[in-house]
């Protein structure tokens, strides 16, 4: 009898942990990632969003559609990501992401030394041999940069402080 009850009350205790783990988990697809997604659909620019996982850590991915004002978005995304790490998901090409490798020097530079006058000056001139359109802001917390070449856009937000709120953009 005794044998019976412990397994009765330990079958009763795996369902009813069974249920709280199942609710969690309906909760978190049904109604936050349809909140995230509901919510970033009123940022201009950005197509969807929504929380995966990668490797077992938790990321906001954002597909964008073309972005004007990538400070402006970056911050509004930052209120939805509920402290994950954002990666934008763009139009980038071959071209963009050759013209961004080769800033890379003056962007790190420009970091580096705190001169961001003379880092825009060079981005600026590299930009316009390549053919590309350049738009660069700058905050306390990160450089943003958008480049486009006809439909392609590559966007990428660059911390200046070592914080991992941005993750490298990849193309969608």
């Amino acid at each position: 009898m005794g044998k019976q009850r412990l397994l009765l009350m330990s079958l009763v205790g795996f369902l009813i942990f069974g249920l709280l783990l199942g609710g969690k988990i309906v909760y978190q697809k049904k109604w936050l990632d349809v909140s995230v997604l509901r919510q970033s659909q009123q940022i201009s620019g950005v197509v969807s969003a929504k929380v995966v996982n990668r490797n077992e850590l938790k990321e906001l991915d954002v597909v964008t559609d073309k972005i004007e004002n990538l400070r402006q978005t970056s911050l509004s995304l930052q209120k939805l990501a509920d402290n994950h790490p954002i990666r934008f998901l763009d139009q980038n090409n071959d071209t963009l992401k050759k013209v961004f490798a080769q800033m890379q020097f003056a962007l790190q530079e420009g970091i580096a030394l705190g001169n961001f006058t003379e880092m825009e000056q060079r981005v600026r001139i590299q930009a316009e041999t390549a053919g590309v359109q350049l738009e660069l802001e700058i905050d306390n917390d990160a450089i943003y940069l958008i480049l486009n070449q006809g439909d392609a856009q590559l966007l990428e937000v660059i911390e200046r402080n070592g914080q991992v709120n941005y993750l490298p953009t990849e193309k969608q």
